[in-house]
């Protein structure tokens, strides 16, 4: 039993230490401002009447670093494209929606000068489509984003970065009909630049 307690200090202790590392490394290396190219593809998990959905998206984003690994911006989606399938109406042909969306974004990065860096985000705005989303949903929705990128960077600030977001898309009940709303899990990519 004495054993037990031991090691749990000791991974107490390592958590907490790697915490400080991981605050001191941020503090000294402020995000540097950056131009950002993402493109993402996902699937839908919920809701359940809405069978099969998936969208894809390719967004532009710039960001200012507000210190501490903190940064914050805007990311400007031209291209937001839900497909959409009604597993409670079988003869209904699949539908596509297209839609533009703009959200002010507040991310934190680990290590924003090593060649590795892990970046998490969180946005919320306004997604404007030109059919209602879902079918039975309205044209504006509210977009919000949850997610996660590793960047790997390569010569002169350029970096490459994969990862994970859940994307949300309702209308809160706030305009038109009260939607289901969709979410969905996806893979990003991105591309990277330093802002001159």
């Amino acid at each position: 039993m004495r054993g037990n307690g031991t090691r749990a200090r000791r991974a107490a202790f390592s958590l907490v230490a790697l915490l400080f590392f991981l605050e001191g490394e941020c503090a000294r290396a402020q995000t540097p401002p950056a131009w950002h190219v993402i493109s993402s593809y996902g699937q839908a998990s919920a809701p359940r009447s809405q069978g099969f959905a998936e969208f894809g998206s390719l967004s532009f984003a710039r960001d200012v670093s507000l210190g501490s690994g903190f940064s914050w911006g805007v990311e400007l989606t031209p291209l937001f494209l839900v497909n959409l399938t009604r597993v409670d109406l079988p003869g209904r042909p699949r539908e596509s929606r297209a839609a533009v969306a703009a959200a002010p974004f507040l991310a934190w990065e680990a290590f924003p000068r090593s060649a590795v860096g892990l970046r998490l985000e969180a946005s919320v705005g306004p997604l404007w489509a030109f059919s209602p989303v879902p079918a039975e949903g309205s044209r504006f929705n509210f977009l919000d984003i949850l997610g996660g990128r590793v960047h790997v960077r390569l010569l002169d600030g350029v970096s490459l970065s994969g990862g994970l977001r859940r994307t949300h898309v309702s209308n809160l009940g706030v305009v038109g009909p009260d939607n289901p709303g969709l979410s969905f899990y996806s893979g990003v990519v991105g591309i990277s630049w330093p802002a001159r």
